[in-house]
């Protein structure tokens, strides 16, 4: 038992260190990731966790962003629906020890799937070591995408999953496919699962297809693994059903045909000669400033090791006849051109166009994950077969290899000069005027693709130094296996520290902080303390580069800016069209009562109210802050309703200079035209987290606006406990026909989508865990009946 237990143990200890030593500050000394892409959703987490301790109930809307957004339907706030990080934090482990232990499941899986194949040990732990220390994964965690990191860590786990039920029917494979599709779908990253499907059901069709056994035994295999797949979404639900919910008023689900466009699909597509990076990290500069390739921007570069793609190749090569291995090879071709998006339009057309859901995600360059997973696994094949002896074939393919080497380092040491004029001569501007920091950049990017070139002259002839000490039996199986699997090691650490650590001349900054300087810029300051002091609800616009500021959300402060990438399509509409608001009438709509700006405005309906300093984590910004004249109210009722056909003609009327306060233009209304309205009177409004109730008084049938996004998806308006239907106002807000009388006007979010995904999530989570446990239990009886 003990000699069974070892190998997996020692894997555990090796991950854990080779984690703790590249991410040493973290680990040791406190700091955190501090990019936006980290703050942000920290700032929004900490407002919901004040309104879950305060409520007792999930939050499903949060007012600070946008003028209001969902949550859980836009992939925020999942923590606490991913069910080993709700265990895990009741044990008080907080997010970012969650994602480390993440990183260290990664490795682990990856060992556990190569192992499978009965890889020598040092083999089978390269290939999980390489997963993890892939720049991606080291990328996604430095620079705050958790979700990503930990999504991609049950890729391994789940193929394993699968490898297993497609070999061995019986519940307890069925439970843990179940269990590993479904929690890898509650993680939240949907992009990073669905490419594990991409790879996943084409493994299950083949292994059923390919195996052994008679038509029947096929049959049951593919019924098991179809319900193991069912089952596994139905986990997820209770992300998953408001999600999809939403998807129509989603700016990434909206679009013709429920997806992104084609062109916002596509910002991120991989030009084809941007692979050179798998072999020389700097080869289209290091992320930053520095890159010239023709993504929009990266802080990485996609790199997988020179060792890495030689083992790759190598195992290939040496297990021609082993199914597994060529299902890889095809699959990360197959993920390659994906990856190359509208550079290389076939494959991903065909996939844009035709295969469900997948018009919905954007970056495309993010399937090379696929294929960086899937090297690393070719790589501990390749090693397994070195350890195993390099003889035959291999010795000539070891000469050539060596020979095409030097080769090239030949030419670059003679051409050198003719190579360095024509890459600057490729290098594009870049965005800033600044001819000294040109000439910086233009200089930063040859010398980081020289060393990018020296390091693959480096570690490749190093491989086959130890490969040609191979074939010659002067060193053995588990030494060669040790000495290749640290120069894999060592040839991944000193890029990805790079990344976490940037050198002083990179012209990066680490992302990397003291934790105590994040609390610290999230504490009050005088902005911050200046505008919580006004009473009543209202909302404030940030100005220019403050308008993706989410830290006002920790103090209660509603913004009308904000930072997320599945906004509302209806206010990304309006932000787009008003060129981010810049509008008085639509400010006075939306209840904006300050502006706050970074520069000084001017403007006869702003009057200068503060000069005042903003804490940030990037550092103090000097923000004026100005109160809007004649600010409009949560609700008001308004005279006149014009009739309009659409939004836009509606968003015109306002832009146009239609006096909010007195007219509104009503989308799609019962009437034609222009139709006037009796007197109301707003008396009180109640703003809850989820609810908003307004006390109003009307002479006769008046129409109420409440500034308040349209999203009839969820918000339900009641007058007295009656349904009635809201009225799209103003291209933007909610509307009432409230009749004469007192009355009480309550808008509340409708939960019952979240609700029924959360009962549905945790029944099929117990029957999961029954499947996956009755193994156990099986085999704990047989061995008590011994």
């Amino acid at each position: 038992m003990k000699k069974t237990i070892l190998p997996y143990a020692a894997a555990l200890c090796g991950y854990l260190l080779l984690t703790a030593a590249l991410f040493w500050k973290v680990v040791f000394l406190g700091y955190v990731p501090a990019s936006p892409d980290s703050l942000s959703p920290m700032a929004t987490s900490m407002a919901l966790d004040a309104v879950f301790r305060q409520t007792g109930a999930y939050p499903l809307w949060q007012p600070w962003s946008f003028s209001g957004m969902p949550t859980v339907e836009a992939f925020t706030y999942l923590n606490g629906l991913y069910y080993p990080g709700a265990l895990l934090a009741r044990a008080g482990i907080g997010n970012l020890p969650l994602q480390l232990l993440h990183y260290v499941f990664a490795g682990l899986g990856g060992f556990l799937l190569l192992k499978r194949f009965r890889l020598h040990g040092p083999a089978a732990f390269l290939g999980g070591a390489a997963f993890m220390l892939n720049p991606y994964m080291v990328t996604m965690f430095v620079y705050g995408h958790g979700s990503q990191l930990m999504t991609a860590a049950y890729m391994p786990w789940v193929l394993r999953a699968a490898l297993e039920l497609c070999d061995d029917v019986r519940p307890r494979t069925l439970g843990l496919l179940a269990l590993m599709v479904g929690l890898q779908l509650q993680r939240g990253h949907v992009q990073i699962a669905y490419y594990t499907w991409i790879v996943l059901l084409p493994l299950v069709v083949l292994k059923v297809a390919a195996g052994e056994g008679s038509a029947p035994e096929r049959l049951k295999k593919a019924l098991a693994a179809s319900g193991a797949l069912v089952l596994g979404v139905m986990i997820a639900s209770v992300i998953y059903l408001p999600v999809f919910e939403y998807a129509p008023w989603s700016v990434r689900g909206a679009a013709a045909g429920g997806g992104a466009s084609y062109d916002y699909a596509t910002m991120w597509s991989l030009h084809p000669s941007e692979l050179l990076t798998y072999l020389m990290p700097g080869a289209f500069g290091f992320g930053g400033v520095t890159y010239w390739g023709r993504m929009p921007f990266t802080d990485y570069p996609n790199y997988a090791g020179v060792v890495v793609l030689l083992l790759a190749v190598a195992g290939i090569g040496a297990e021609r006849r082993n199914v597994f291995v060529w299902f890889l090879a095809a699959s990360s071709l197959l993920m390659a051109l994906l990856a190359f998006g509208r550079h290389f339009s076939p494959v991903y057309d065909l996939f844009y166009h035709v295969v469900p859901f997948f018009s919905r995600f954007r970056v495309p360059s993010m399937a090379l994950i696929v294929v960086s997973f899937n090297l690393s696994l070719l790589a501990g094949f390749g090693l397994h077969a070195v350890m195993n002896g390099v003889k035959g074939r291999s010795l000539a393919v070891l000469k050539a290899g060596a020979l095409v080497l030097a080769v090239l380092i030949v030419l670059f040491t003679f051409t050198g000069g003719a190579l360095e004029q024509a890459l600057r001569e490729a290098f594009p501007p870049i965005a800033y005027d600044n001819p000294d920091l040109s000439l910086l950049v233009s200089r930063l990017r040859w010398e980081l693709w020289k060393e990018s070139f020296y390091g693959f002259a480096l570690f490749g002839a190093l491989f086959a130094a130890l490969l040609w000490l191979r074939s010659k039996t002067v060193l053995g199986a588990t030494l060669s296996g040790a000495l290749l699997a640290s120069l894999v090691l060592g040839d991944l650490l000193v890029v990805d520290s790079r990344i976490a650590y940037p050198p002083e001349r990179s012209l990066r900054s680490s992302r990397l902080v003291q934790e105590s300087e994040i609390v610290r810029a999230m504490m009050p300051d005088e902005v911050t303390t200046f505008l919580s002091a006004d009473g009543g609800p209202f909302r404030i616009h940030p100005v220019g580069a403050l308008f993706g500021e989410n830290k006002f959300s920790v103090y209660g402060l509603e913004s009308t800016g904000g930072y997320h990438p599945a906004k509302l399509l209806l206010y990304d509409k309006v932000l787009r069209a008003s060129d981010n608001l810049s509008s008085i009438p639509l400010l006075r709509m939306l209840n904006v009562r300050y502006l706050l700006s970074p520069a000084p405005l001017e403007h006869p309906s702003l009057e200068p109210a503060l000069e005042a300093e903003l804490r940030l984590p990037g550092g103090i910004v000097p923000t004026s802050i100005y109160r809007l004249k004649n600010p409009l109210g949560r609700a008001w009722f308004v005279r006149e309703g014009v009739s309009v056909r659409t939004e836009a003609a509606a968003r015109e009327r306002v832009m146009g200079g239609m006096d909010v306060a007195s007219r509104a233009a009503v989308e799609q209304a019962s009437w034609e035209g222009l139709r006037r309205f009796g007197v109301g009177r707003v008396d009180r409004v109640e703003v809850a987290p989820e609810s908003i109730t307004v006390t109003v008084h009307a002479d006769g049938e008046a129409l109420l606006v409440l500034s308040e996004v349209f999203y009839p998806q969820r918000w339900t308006m009641k007058i007295g406990g009656r349904e009635v239907p809201t009225l799209k106002v103003n291209g933007l807000l909610r509307g009432v026909v409230v009749p004469p009388g007192d009355h009480r006007v309550r808008c509340s979010f409708d939960r019952s989508g979240f609700t029924t995904g959360k009962w549905i999530s945790a029944g099929a989570f117990g029957v999961a865990l029954l499947l996956a446990f009755s193994g156990f239990a099986g085999l704990r009886t047989s061995s008590g009946a011994k």
